[in-house]
C-alpha cells in the first residue's frame, strides 16, 4: 500500500499523518525489514495510541495488538482498522506498558514495538523496568524495536531550520531538570544488554528531513526522492548519530 493511498483513506477519519510523520513510519519499517522476514507475524505495539503504526502493519498481513492506557486512543485505532478492512487483524488492550507481563502471560509475539515511550519516563530505573516488561511477551528469537527522539538533534534543528542559534546554544548547554534524568542511547544499549538480548543495531530515522522547509515537505516528488535518501542515510555513519530519531533493533 502506498503512503498516499494510506493518507487518503485516513482523511475520512480526520486522522491524516503529516508528510514527516508518514516518513517516520516508512523509514522505521525499512529498518525493520533488514532483520524481519516477509511472513505474517504477531506484533505487539506498546503505547501504540491511535494505531497509525498498527494499522500499517495489519494492512501488510500481520496480526497486531495495541497496548495503551488511553481508551479514547484505542477507539480511534479500532475505527481506523475498520476503515481499512483489517479489524480482524488488529486487537487492542487497555493497560500500561509495565502491565505487559501480566496481560500477556508467556512469550507470544514475534516483534515488540516500543516507540516514542521511554523518553517520558523520569529516571533510568523506570526505563529499565519498562524495557523488562515489554520484553516479557517477546518470544525467543523475536525482535524488539525501540524508537525515540535523539538527544543530539535539537540544537541542529534550532539553528538550521528555526534560524535560532541562541536557542541552539541554550539547548546544548541545558542541564537535566530536577524531576528527570537525561535519556541517552548509550544508556538504552547498556540496559538492553543486561536484559539478555543479542546484538543491538542502531539506525537513524529522519537524518535530514526535519531540516527541510514545510513547503518542500508538501511536495510529493521531493518527498519521494527524500525517502530514498533517508533510507540510504539511516545506516550510515555519522548521519545516524544526529538523526531526529534513534532506532534500536535487538533480537531476544
Amino acid at each position: 500500500m502506498t503512503s498516499s493511498g494510506f493518507d487518503t483513506n485516513l482523511s475520512l477519519l480526520q486522522w491524516r499523518p503529516s508528510p514527516l510523520e508518514m516518513l517516520r513510519h516508512v523509514l522505521t519499517e525499512a529498518n525493520l525489514a533488514r532483520h524481519w522476514g516477509d511472513e505474517p507475524s504477531r506484533v505487539l505495539d506498546v503505547a501504540g495510541g491511535n494505531g497509525v503504526t498498527a494499522v500499517r502493519l495489519a494492512t501488510q498481513g500481520h496480526e497486531v495488538t495495541v497496548l495503551d492506557p488511553a481508551g479514547a486512543m484505542l477507539s480511534t485505532a479500532i475505527q481506523a482498522a475498520e476503515a481499512h478492512g483489517v479489524a480482524d487483524r488488529l486487537h487492542v488492550v487497555q493497560a500500561a506498558a509495565q502491565d505487559a507481563p501480566e496481560v500477556f502471560d508467556g512469550h507470544e509475539f514475534d516483534l515488540v514495538l516500543c516507540h516514542n515511550l521511554l523518553h517520558y519516563t523520569a529516571e533510568a530505573a523506570e526505563r529499565q523496568e519498562v524495557l523488562r516488561a515489554v520484553m516479557a511477551p517477546l518470544r525467543p528469537g523475536g525482535l524488539l524495536s525501540v524508537l525515540g527522539p535523539n538527544e543530539h538533534f535539537g540544537p541542529v534543528q534550532a539553528v538550521v531550520r528555526d534560524r535560532a542559534p541562541d536557542l541552539a546554544l541554550a539547548e546544548l548547554l541545558a542541564e537535566a531538570g530536577e524531576w528527570s534524568e537525561p535519556l541517552t542511547v548509550g544508556e538504552l544499549v547498556a540496559s538492553l544488554a543486561t536484559l539478555g538480548v543479542q546484538e543491538v543495531v542502531r539506525y537513524g530515522v529522519r537524518c535530514v528531513s526535519d531540516l527541510v522547509s514545510e513547503e518542500d515537505a508538501e511536495n510529493p516528488a521531493f518527498m519521494a526522492d527524500l525517502e530514498l535518501l533517508e533510507i540510504a542515510l539511516s545506516s550510515r555513519m555519522p548521519y545516524l548519530l544526529t538523526a531526529r530519531f534513534y532506532h534500536l533493533i535487538a533480537r531476544r
